[in-house]
C-alpha cells in the first residue's frame, strides 16, 4: 500500500524530483532562428547542471499568445517564470530599456558590446524592478532597411511606406521622409503581400526568415539604431530555486552569453550570403546619405533624451566607446 509516509520518505531520499521545476520559455521568434536557437543551448546547459531540476521548455514563434511588448508585463507578473525579451519593446513600461535604439547613437556592433558592459549594471537594476533576474542579453546584428526600389539618395526614399518596430524607428523615418506603419514581426510578412508596405527595417535573420527575396529587390545596413534581447526570470521563480542551481544557472548564462554576441555576427555574414544567393541586391548606403540621415534624426535623439531625464543623459554622455 502507498502510504503517505513512503511518499514523503521518496520525496525526501530523492531531492531532484522533490525540487524538479518545469518553466514555459515563450520566444517570438522561429525554432531555427539564431535567438532561439541560443536559448535551446541555454536550456539544454541548464536542465544538465542542475540534474533536470530545471527545465525549461521553449515555445516558440509567439505560440504561448504573448506579443513582443507585452514580455516585460509578463514575466513580471509570473505568467511564465522564465522568458526572452526585445528591449526596445519594452519602453512603455521601461523608457530606458531603449537607449541602444537612441538614432545613430551607437555606430557599429563593437560600440553595442562595449555598451552593453557599460549599461548592464542599470539593466540589473530595471530588471529587478520589475521583479527579474537578468541571466544573458543576446544582440541582433546591424539594422538595415529593405526596398523594392534602390536607394541612391535622401530623395530616393521619400514616400516610401516602410514597416518600423518602435518609437525611434518611427521617428527615424518619418524625419527621412518615409512613411512609417509600426508593425509587430507577425504583421510584417502579410503586409508586404498585400503591398500594404513597401519596404521594412529589420536585421538580417528576419529577412532571411520572412524569405523577403519573394517581396523586396533590396537591402541597405542604415544602422540607424541597435538593439538587443535579455533572457529573465521571475524573481519569485528563481527564488524557489536552491542557491546551488541558481548559481549554476548564472554560471552557465555568464559562459555563453559571449558565445550568443558572436553567433549574432555569425548569423549575419551567413545570412547575407543566404539572400545575395536569393538574388536580393546587397548595398551599402553613400557617406553623404549616412550623414544626411544622422543630421535630421540628431534633434530626435536629444529630444528622447531630454523626455527620458538626467539619469539617461548621464549614462549617454558617461559612455566611451574605445
Amino acid at each position: 500500500m502507498f502510504t503517505r509516509g513512503l511518499a514523503l520518505a521518496l520525496l525526501t531520499a530523492s531531492p531532484s524530483l522533490a525540487l524538479a521545476e518545469t518553466w514555459d520559455l515563450p520566444l517570438a521568434w522561429p525554432d531555427d532562428n539564431y535567438i532561439s536557437v541560443s536559448a535551446g543551448t541555454f536550456a539544454d546547459d541548464v536542465r544538465k547542471a542542475t540534474d533536470g531540476r530545471v527545465d525549461m521548455v521553449l515555445h516558440t514563434g509567439g505560440s504561448l499568445g504573448f506579443k513582443g511588448p507585452e514580455m516585460l508585463g509578463t514575466i513580471r507578473d509570473g505568467l511564465v517564470p522564465v522568458g526572452d525579451m526585445l528591449l526596445n519593446q519594452q519602453i512603455g513600461e521601461e523608457p530606458m530599456l531603449g537607449l541602444t535604439s537612441l538614432p545613430y547613437f551607437l555606430s557599429s556592433f563593437a560600440e553595442l558590446e562595449q555598451f552593453e558592459s557599460y549599461f548592464e549594471p542599470e539593466l540589473e537594476k530595471i530588471m529587478a524592478k520589475n521583479n527579474q533576474k537578468l541571466l544573458y542579453t543576446i544582440p541582433w546584428p546591424q539594422q538595415q532597411i529593405w526596398t523594392k526600389t534602390p536607394v541612391s539618395d535622401i530623395a530616393s526614399l521619400a514616400g516610401m511606406k516602410i514597416r518600423s518596430y518602435d518609437k525611434s524607428s518611427t521617428e527615424v523615418f518619418s524625419s527621412a521622409g518615409m512613411v512609417p506603419v509600426q508593425l509587430p514581426w507577425g504583421e510584417v510578412i502579410p503586409s508586404l503581400a498585400a503591398g500594404a508596405i513597401d519596404a521594412v527595417a529589420t536585421s538580417s535573420p528576419s529577412a532571411v526568415d520572412g524569405s523577403f527575396w519573394e517581396f523586396l529587390g533590396y537591402g541597405y545596413p542604415t544602422r540607424q539604431t541597435w538593439n538587443m534581447n535579455a533572457m529573465t526570470v521571475n524573481l519569485d521563480s528563481w527564488n524557489g530555486l536552491s542557491e546551488a542551481d541558481q548559481t549554476a544557472i548564472l554560471d552557465i548564462a555568464h559562459k555563453l552569453q559571449p558565445t550568443f554576441w558572436q553567433a549574432a555576427q555569425d548569423e549575419d555574414a551567413k545570412n547575407m550570403k543566404t539572400l545575395a544567393e536569393h538574388g536580393l541586391k546587397l548595398e551599402p548606403i553613400s557617406d553623404d546619405l549616412r550623414a544626411e540621415l544622422a543630421k535630421r534624426a540628431a534633434p530626435l535623439r536629444e529630444a528622447t533624451l531630454k523626455e527620458l531625464g538626467p539619469e539617461a543623459q548621464k549614462i549617454v554622455d558617461g559612455f566611451k566607446p574605445e
